[in-house]
C-alpha cells in the first residue's frame, strides 16, 4: 500500500510537472509578447532657432531601434506661436497618411503595418508665425506616440519693433485720430496705400484716438507683421492691410 500510494504520488507529481512545463513556456510568451508591445520615444535630438515669418526648421524624434507590433498612432500639438508645415515618419512598404489641422496647430498620422521597425527618425516642420512675440523666448508643444507623450521645444528668435513709417500727429482738437502727414517712401506702408491726408482710427482692431494710443497698439509688435488699419479718408472709412516697417 505505501508502494502503491508512492507510486500514485509520483505519478501526480509528474503530472504535475508536465502541466508546470507547459504552463511556463505559454506564460513565458505572453510576457515576452507583452514586452514587445511596450511602446517607447526618446526624446527630440535637436531645439531649431527659429525666425518669426522665416522659413521652417525640423524637429527630429531619434528611432528607439524596437519592433514594434500593430498600427502604430502619432499627434502632434504645435508649440505656441508656430505651424506645423510637414510630418514624415520615414515610411517604406506600407501607408502611413499623415493630416494637419489647416492652421497648423495640429497634426495626426497613423502607421498602418501590424509589424514595423522605428529604425529612422520622426521629423516634424514647424515654421515660427509673423506675429509671434516681439521678445522670441522657447516654447513647447507635444509629440505622442502611442501615448508616449515628449515635449516639442523651439526657440524662437527676438524681432524688431514694428511701426507705421509715416509722420505723423494728433487732430486738433486730440481725439479725433492721427493724422498722417506724409509716408516714407519705398516703405512697406507706402506699399499698403497709406496716404497723408488720412486720419488713422482704429489699428487691429483697437481704436486710435491719439499718436500715444497708436504707439500703445504697435508696442511688441514685430516688424513685418501685417495688421488691419482703418483710416478716414474723404468722409469714409478705408481698411489697410499695412505689414509694419522696421522700427530704425
Amino acid at each position: 500500500m505505501i508502494r502503491k500510494f508512492a507510486r500514485v504520488c509520483s505519478v501526480l507529481a509528474l503530472g504535475a510537472a508536465m502541466l508546470a512545463g507547459a504552463v511556463a513556456p505559454a506564460a513565458a510568451s505572453a510576457a515576452a509578447s507583452a514586452q514587445r508591445q511596450v511602446r517607447s520615444l526618446p526624446p527630440q535630438q535637436n531645439v531649431p532657432n527659429l525666425d518669426a515669418g522665416g522659413p521652417a526648421a525640423t524637429v527630429a524624434y531619434p528611432p528607439d531601434g524596437q519592433r514594434h507590433y500593430g498600427p502604430g498612432s502619432v499627434s502632434v500639438q504645435a508649440p505656441p506661436h508656430t505651424r506645423i508645415t510637414g510630418l514624415d515618419l520615414a515610411c517604406t512598404g506600407m501607408a502611413c497618411p499623415v493630416s494637419i489641422a489647416a492652421d497648423g496647430k495640429s497634426a495626426t498620422a497613423q502607421i498602418t503595418g501590424s509589424v514595423w521597425d522605428f529604425i529612422r527618425p520622426f521629423v516634424v516642420n514647424v515654421v515660427a508665425d509673423i506675429d509671434a512675440p516681439l521678445a522670441g523666448g522657447t516654447f513647447s508643444g507635444t509629440f505622442t506616440l502611442d501615448g508616449v507623450t515628449q515635449p516639442l521645444t523651439v526657440n524662437i528668435t527676438p524681432g524688431i519693433q514694428g511701426i507705421i513709417a509715416a509722420n505723423l500727429r494728433n487732430t486738433s482738437p486730440a481725439g479725433g485720430g492721427v493724422r498722417v502727414l506724409t509716408v516714407d517712401p519705398g516703405s512697406n506702408t507706402d506699399a499698403a496705400g497709406l496716404l497723408p491726408g488720412d486720419v488713422i482710427v482704429e489699428v487691429a482692431g483697437t481704436l486710435t484716438p491719439t499718436v500715444n494710443d497708436l504707439d500703445n497698439v504697435l508696442s511688441g509688435k514685430r516688424s513685418g507683421a501685417t495688421y488691419p488699419v482703418t483710416v478716414k479718408r474723404g468722409g469714409a472709412l478705408v481698411t489697410l492691410q499695412i505689414p509694419l516697417d522696421p522700427e530704425p
